[in-house]
C-alpha cells in the first residue's frame, strides 16, 4: 500500500472527528472526562453552523455493541494492521488512528457552494512534529504553512484532487481543527478571545439543549437557516416519499442515539404543519406495515418491526428504535432470503 493511501486514512479520519475548549488555547481536557455537551466544546464551533455533527469514537468503540459493529464491519471500516506500509505510518507519526482519534464535531453554515464554510475539530492524541515531517516527506504532496495568531495552518495541496486543498491546524497536542481556512480562524479567534459560538445561536441552542447528555452520537441539521441550494440537496433524498410534500416543508432535524449493549435511536424533524407531519407519519408506518406484510411468517422480525415507533405530534415527526446484534442478524438473514447481500455501512 502506497503512503499516500495511509495519509488520506488519517486526513479522513480528522475530517470526521471532534476536541476542544476557550481560554489561551483550548484546555486539555482527559478521554475519560469530557463531554459532549460541555460549552468548552462547543464553544469553539461558529454562530454561523446549521450543520452540526458530534461523534464520541471511543467511547462508542468501548460498548460491547461498539465492538460488535467494529467486528462486523471490519472489512469495511479496518486497516490492515500487518501491511508494512502502515507500520511505518504508525512508527513516523506516532499516531494510530483507530486508537488515538477520540471525538469528532462536524460544523457547516449551510451557505452555497461559494460561500459555504465548514470544518472539524478532533479530539485525540496527536504529535504535530512528526505528522507534519510526515506529511513534507510525502512525494504526493505539497505542504504550505501560514501563522495565524502563535499558530501553524498547513494547506497540503492535493496532487490527485487538483485545488481541493486540505487544511489544518494544531490547536494543541489534544485538538486539531481542519477545514476552511475562514473556519480555521474562526476557531482559533474563539479559543484566543471567546465570543459568539454556536450556543448564542438560539435556534441551535435549543435544539442542542434537547440532546441527552450521554449520547455518543447526534446530529443537528437547521433547514430553516440554510440556503435554498442545500436545503434542495437534502429534501431531494425524501423523494420516496411522493405523496407528501412534508419533506419540502422540513424545517429542522435532530438525530441522537446512546450505545451500550445496543444503540438506542430517536430521529425528531418539524415538518412545518400538522397536516404534513401527519401525513407523513402515515406514510411511513404504511411502509412498516408492508415490510411486515414481507415477514409475516418470521415473529422475531415482526417484533423488530414493531418496536420501530413512528408518530406524529403537532409539526413534529417522532421516530425511535433499538438496534442490537439481533437486528444486524436478522436484516442479513433476510437479505439472503430476498437475494441481496450482507448488510454493509456504504
Amino acid at each position: 500500500m502506497m503512503k499516500k493511501t495511509y495519509l488520506s486514512i488519517l486526513l479522513s479520519i480528522l475530517i470526521f472527528s471532534t476536541a476542544c475548549s476557550g481560554g489561551e488555547g483550548p484546555r486539555e481536557v482527559s478521554a475519560v472526562t469530557s463531554s459532549a455537551k460541555s460549552t468548552d466544546y462547543l464553544s469553539l464551533m461558529p454562530e454561523e453552523t446549521n450543520i452540526l455533527f458530534y461523534a464520541n469514537f471511543r467511547s462508542i468503540k468501548q460498548t460491547s455493541f461498539g465492538a460488535e459493529l467494529s467486528a462486523r464491519f471490519e472489512d469495511e471500516i479496518g486497516v490492515n494492521r500487518g501491511d508494512r506500509e502502515y507500520r511505518d505510518f504508525l512508527e513516523a507519526t506516532g499516531m494510530d488512528p483507530e486508537k488515538d482519534i477520540y471525538e469528532l464535531w462536524f460544523g457547516s453554515t449551510g451557505g452555497d457552494w461559494h460561500d459555504n464554510v465548514s470544518g472539524a475539530i478532533i479530539r485525540g492524541r496527536f504529535d504535530e512534529k512528526k505528522i507534519v515531517e510526515y506529511i513534507e516527506e510525502e512525494r504526493y504532496h505539497r505542504l504550505r504553512q501560514a501563522n495565524y495568531r502563535g499558530h501553524k495552518i498547513y494547506n497540503i495541496e492535493d496532487n490527485d484532487r487538483g485545488n481541493d486543498d486540505t487544511e489544518f491546524t494544531f490547536l494543541n497536542s489534544e485538538t486539531v481543527a481542519i477545514g476552511d481556512v475562514e473556519w480555521i480562524k474562526n476557531v482559533v479567534d474563539l479559543s484566543k478571545d471567546g465570543g459568539k459560538n454556536v450556543l448564542s445561536n438560539k435556534t441551535m441552542a435549543r435544539f442542542i439543549n434537547e440532546i441527552p447528555g450521554n449520547d455518543q452520537l447526534w446530529a443537528v441539521i437547521n433547514l430553516s437557516e440554510m440556503t435554498d441550494g442545500w436545503t434542495q440537496k437534502i429534501r431531494q433524498q425524501g423523494s420516496i416519499f411522493k405523496g407528501t410534500k412534508s419533506i419540502e416543508n422540513m424545517q429542522s432535524l435532530i438525530f441522537h442515539t446512546r450505545v451500550d449493549k445496543d444503540a438506542r435511536l430517536y430521529i425528531k424533524g418539524d415538518f412545518g404543519t400538522a397536516e404534513e407531519a401527519e401525513l407523513l407519519a402515515e406514510t411511513m408506518n404504511g411502509f412498516k406495515a408492508m415490510a411486515k406484510l414481507m415477514v409475516m411468517d418470521d415473529k422475531e422480525a415482526i417484533d423488530m418491526l414493531n418496536g420501530i415507533k413512528i408518530k406524529s405530534e403537532g409539526s413534529l415527526i417522532l421516530i425511535n428504535t433499538t438496534v442490537d446484534k439481533n437486528f444486524f442478524d436478522k436484516v442479513d438473514e433476510k437479505r439472503k432470503k430476498f437475494g441481496g447481500g450482507p448488510v454493509k455501512l456504504l
